[in-house]
C-alpha cells in the first residue's frame, strides 16, 4: 500500500505542468484571438533593452495613441481612422495614417500562436503559455507570451531584450481623442 502511494505521489509531483491537449489547441487558438478581438480597448506597453518605451491605448475600432520615449524625447502618433496626428512638444499636426500604422492596430489583436507552452506561474497566478514569432521593423521576434486562462486575453509577450505588457482591457478610461489644437503646420 505505501508503495503505491508513493508512485502515485510522485506522479503527482513529477507530472509535466499542465498545456493543452493537441486537440483542444485549436480551441484555445480560437478563444485567444476571439478574447482579443472582442476587447473595447486595452493598453500595450513595450519596453525594449535597447531603451525605447511606448505605452500605446488601443480602442475599437480604428483608434489608436502611442507615446513612445527614447533618449529623454518624447513623440505621439494619435491615429482616429484614416487620420493620423503627429505630436512633439504639444504640437500637433495632421497627416495621412500609413499602411503599416494602420496594420499595426490588427497585429495587437492577432498576434500568432506558433506552439503552446506548460502553463507558469506568475505570483499566485497560473497563465496559460505559448511561443510566437512576429514580424518588426527591423527584425523578427520570437517572444514567449501568458493568457488568463480564464478570459484568455494576452497578459505579457516578451524575450530577452523586449517586454509588451497587454492592460486595462475594457477600461472606461481608455479614450483616443483628436488632439485639441494643431501647430500653424499641422493642416498638411
Amino acid at each position: 500500500m505505501r508503495s503505491r502511494r508513493a508512485v502515485l505521489l510522485a506522479a503527482v509531483l513529477f507530472a509535466p505542468i499542465a498545456r493543452p491537449a493537441a486537440a483542444d489547441e485549436a480551441d484555445v487558438r480560437g478563444r485567444i484571438a476571439g478574447a482579443m478581438r472582442a476587447a473595447r480597448s486595452f493598453v500595450v506597453t513595450t519596453t525594449a533593452s535597447t531603451g525605447f518605451t511606448v505605452m500605446t491605448t488601443v480602442v475599437a475600432p480604428d483608434r489608436l495613441d502611442a507615446t513612445l520615449t527614447y533618449q529623454g524625447a518624447t513623440q505621439e502618433y494619435i491615429v482616429i481612422g484614416s487620420t493620423s496626428y503627429v505630436g512633439v512638444g504639444g504640437a500637433y499636426r495632421r497627416a495621412q495614417t500609413p499602411p503599416e500604422i494602420v496594420a499595426a492596430q490588427s497585429h495587437l489583436r492577432d498576434i500568432p500562436i506558433d506552439r503552446f507552452l506548460p502553463d507558469g506561474k506568475i505570483g499566485t497566478k497560473t497563465w496559460g503559455r505559448f511561443e510566437t514569432t512576429v514580424i518588426g521593423p527591423q527584425k523578427e521576434q520570437h517572444l514567449t507570451c501568458t493568457y488568463d486562462k480564464v478570459t484568455f486575453r494576452i497578459g505579457r509577450c516578451q524575450n530577452e531584450g523586449l517586454q509588451i505588457s497587454f492592460a486595462r482591457y475594457d477600461d472606461p478610461l481608455n479614450h483616443v481623442d483628436a488632439p485639441s489644437h494643431l501647430s500653424a503646420e499641422g493642416t498638411h
